[in-house]
């Protein structure tokens, strides 16, 4: 052996050392393989990576001689991989075929003197650089369950006067032993790839199985993600103003990655009936049939008062008439503005709220019991059972000691009063809830450093740049950029869908009305709504997920 094994060891330790500070796994795998190479003043070297798909692709070679190392895509000049499978049923195979499939070490002092092997590759090599391979080494790279997953070769070893010789068996050896570092590392890779795709698979399995959960939230996981990567990236190309500076790492890349896929996994703990709820009086169903029930019997009863009245001659058939089509009138213009206010659209106005007041005073005889039918926990939120179970009269639009079901009310009046959108305060507090569920999730998962920014992130998207946001109240000032990159790409996401039994599609113009005014009371940092706007995000989003039927004409200078 030309080196001293001190010097090996010493390498060996450098490259061990080298191997922990960098990810470059293959520069350091070159090193190894050239390392060995010293050992025995070989001129020229090879390392084919065999992966998972059964590829044996030439990801590092060098040649001493020629003074040149290639890593990964160069070398496709020489090889552009090998697929096993089809090289099992092959008559003539390569070395690296041969050692791949057979785990087998092949030592041959002239490679053209062979011909029952493949030396396509060697002819191909030494014609592109004007260079004679003669002797080879080819030996496979075993993982400690036994498969392979490399193989090594190395060309024309010199004793210590320059002169080719053939690879000795301590030669052979010795390189084997130095080269069970790059088996090491090969293994450290793909453990490292492995749980990275293990997490990664995982994270996306959760966000799909939340968007599963309710046929309303469409793909509201997996598309928040994808606008706070155009925005990220939009902010930072910035090369002005106050985002100019802002730079994000390749760790901060993959914390927001993981963060937008996960921000809102809380939700599995949200009920469905509060994530889906379209009107206010819907929980499992829509209750507003049950008030129209009650218009019914009053419509019903009117009609039976006309027939009595017209059977006692009361009054003449024309004053009767009049009374009950009058009466008839009133009850469906009442449920009109029941039914209108049910649905969440439009905002209550003072005088909605006083009509629903008066309106729930009218009464109806219940001539059934309200105590059969219904669970033991219904029953022991009743305390006057008897009143419940004989007949009696009851109001047309009920707020009831039994509508009270631990956090929730599901009392009719109380929730039609809801003045905007659908959902009562108790079914805020429980959606807002789904954010310090998230936090909690994420805090327990151990998160390498390297994603200790994922909590922030995640659990800020409805934080706002006024402090007024949940649920931790943080003002603009106290947020990362990706966070509030996260707050926007939820909100857009939100705005834009289609699919939210709560609202109808907007257009894209509304949508920007919408978090233009956000941006002017405070709710999203007002920096990065421009850059959303001026770089077109929302353009290029639009044509890519939006239904066409709601993108509008829009000149972004009118939403800055």
């Amino acid at each position: 052996m030309q080196n001293e094994d001190s010097s090996v060891l010493n390498e060996l330790l450098d490259i061990i050392l080298s191997s922990v500070r960098t990810k470059n796994y293959t520069a350091v795998i070159g090193r190894i393989i050239k390392l060995a190479a010293s050992t025995c003043a070989a001129e020229a070297g090879f390392f084919y990576n065999c992966n998972d798909d059964k590829f044996l692709n030439l990801e590092y070679s060098f040649n001493n001689k020629l003074n040149f190392d290639r890593i990964g895509s160069d070398n496709n000049i020489y090889s552009q991989g090998l697929y096993l499978p089809e090289s099992r049923s092959k008559e003539t195979k390569s070395a690296a075929e041969i050692s791949a499939l057979n785990n087998e070490v092949i030592n041959l002092p002239a490679i053209y003197n062979v011909p029952e092997l493949d030396n396509s590759f060697f002819a191909n090599y030494d014609s592109l650089n004007n260079y004679n391979s003669i002797a080879l080494l080819s030996f496979p790279l075993t993982n400690s369950k036994g498969y392979v997953i490399g193989v090594v070769q190395l060309i024309n070893p010199k004793d210590a006067k320059g002169k080719n010789i053939s690879f000795t068996k301590d030669m052979i050896e010795y390189i084997q032993e130095i080269c069970g570092l790059a088996v090491l590392i090969l293994e450290n890779r793909k453990l490292s790839e492995d749980y990275g795709q293990l997490l990664e698979s995982f994270i996306e399995v959760l966000a799909r199985a939340i968007d599963a959960k309710s046929p309303y939230t469409g793909a509201h996981c997996q598309r928040v993600p994808v606008i706070a990567r155009m925005l990220a990236t939009a902010a930072v190309q910035e090369e002005n103003g106050p985002l100019k500076d802002f730079e994000m790492s390749n760790d901060d890349w993959y914390a927001l990655n993981i963060a937008s896929w996960l921000h809102d996994c809380g939700k599995v703990t949200t009920p469905e009936y509060i994530v889906d709820k379209a009107t206010k009086l819907e929980t499992i169903y829509n209750r507003i049939h049950e008030i129209r029930c009650r218009f019914e019997i009053l419509r019903r009863d009117a009609h039976i008062d006309y027939l009595k009245k017209r059977l006692a001659n009361t009054a003449s058939v024309e004053t009767l008439q009049a009374e009950f089509v009058a009466k008839v009138k009133e009850l469906e213009d009442e449920f009109a503005l029941i039914a209108r206010c049910n649905t969440g659209d439009t905002p209550l106005s003072d005088d909605d709220i006083k009509a629903m007041e008066r309106i729930s005073q009218k009464r109806f005889i219940r001539y059934f019991s309200r105590l059969k039918g219904i669970s033991w926990a219904e029953r022991d939120h009743i305390s006057d059972k008897n009143a419940a179970d004989n007949p009696g009269y009851e109001n047309l639009l009920q707020n009831r000691e039994d509508h009270l079901s631990e956090q929730y009310n599901r009392g009719e009046l109380y929730n039609l009063k809801v003045r905007n959108g659908t959902i009562n305060k108790e079914e805020r507090e429980k959606i807002n809830e789904h954010i310090v569920v998230t936090i909690d999730m994420l805090k327990a998962l151990p998160f390498p450093k390297e994603l200790a920014n994922v909590v922030e992130y995640a659990g800020a998207h409805h934080e706002r740049v006024d402090g007024k946001g949940y649920p931790n109240g943080l003002t603009g000032d106290q947020m990362s950029v990706p966070a509030k990159i996260m707050a926007i790409a939820d909100i857009f996401e939100a705005l834009t869908a289609n699919d939210r039994p709560y609202k109808e599609p907007k257009k894209l113009s509304q949508v920007l009305t919408i978090m233009r005014e956000m941006k002017n009371n405070g709710h999203i940092d007002p920096d990065l709504y421009e850059v959303f706007i001026r770089s077109g995000i929302y353009k290029d989003y639009a044509g890519q997920y939006i239904d066409p039927s709601q993108i509008d004409d829009i000149i972004p200078e009118d939403y800055l």
